[in-house]
């Protein structure tokens, strides 16, 4: 079995056998550490972070990304580049199919290509990683069928390890909670909208106040009113207070939800 320490290195071997890359950077834990370490291993003026900025994307998860080399001491030469994307004009990824993720990679992996070789870079690398390859995940085949490079996973690095070396590393994201496109939220077959997402997420930054980061408010195809909600493992006791239990359910009343469903494996 390879030690930590030995994944690392092998990371770092990954990255200077690519030169120069473009990184998929959504400013979550994957992805931070593999633009530390390409930072530190290539320089930063062979790295290029690219962030796809969207509807998809809350507030709080677009300045997060944008303000990491500030955070991390990478204040001159590094900057994260914001690649404008408008998934609402994609007919296919609105449909809201069972390949939506597929789609919507597929897209916003396209136009990085294109970005980057116009910057004279051949490679594009990713944030997943080997815990990734354990669920069904149909992002993975536009990885493939594109040609991106997914050095975590070539590396052998699992979600626990990222974190354990994110923390060595002094990065503020080892305990972030991981998170998705709010387009996860709403079921297939549930048409994707910009009031549908706008909902999504001043819930779950309401949520988010009251003290539950990382959680998830699921709609419902069939009715409007009705919300499945997801806090992480370790929020679950505080939210079975009866009375946070009861402020969360005023405010997603105030917001038009009549049915909240608790989700008891949490996230």
């Amino acid at each position: 079995m390879m030690l930590l320490e030995d994944k690392v290195r092998r990371l770092q071997e990954i990255l200077l056998d690519c030169s120069r890359v473009a990184v998929a950077f959504s400013g979550g834990v994957d992805s931070s550490l593999l633009l530390k370490t390409a930072l530190d291993t290539l320089g930063a003026g062979n790295v290029l972070p690219l962030f796809a900025d969207s509807l998809l994307v809350t507030p709080a998860d677009r300045d997060r990304a944008l303000s990491w080399p500030g955070r991390h001491g990478y204040s001159k030469g590094v900057v994260v580049q914001s690649v404008e994307l408008y998934p609402l004009t994609w007919k296919e990824f609105v449909r809201n199919p069972p390949e939506r993720c597929y789609l919507c990679k597929f897209r916003i992996y396209s136009q990085f290509i294109d970005i980057m070789e116009k910057r004279g870079i051949k490679v594009l690398v990713d944030g997943t990683n080997t815990d990734d390859l354990k669920d069904r995940r149909p992002g993975l085949r536009a990885i493939h069928e594109l040609g991106v490079r997914t050095p975590l996973v070539e590396a052998g690095l699992g979600k626990d390890e990222i974190r354990a070396r994110s923390r060595e590393l002094g990065l503020d994201t080892w305990q972030q909670p991981s998170s998705s496109c709010l387009a996860t939220r709403l079921p297939h077959g549930m048409a994707v909208t910009e009031e549908l997402l706008q909902r999504v997420a001043r819930r779950e930054q309401g949520l988010a106040r009251l003290g539950f980061s990382g959680c998830r408010l699921r709609l419902d195809r069939d009715d409007e009113g009705m919300v499945y909600l997801q806090v992480r493992q370790e929020d679950l006791d505080r939210l079975l207070d009866q009375g946070m239990r009861m402020a969360v359910v005023r405010f997603l009343q105030k917001d038009g939800a009549d049915k909240v469903y608790l989700d008891l494996e949490g996230r």
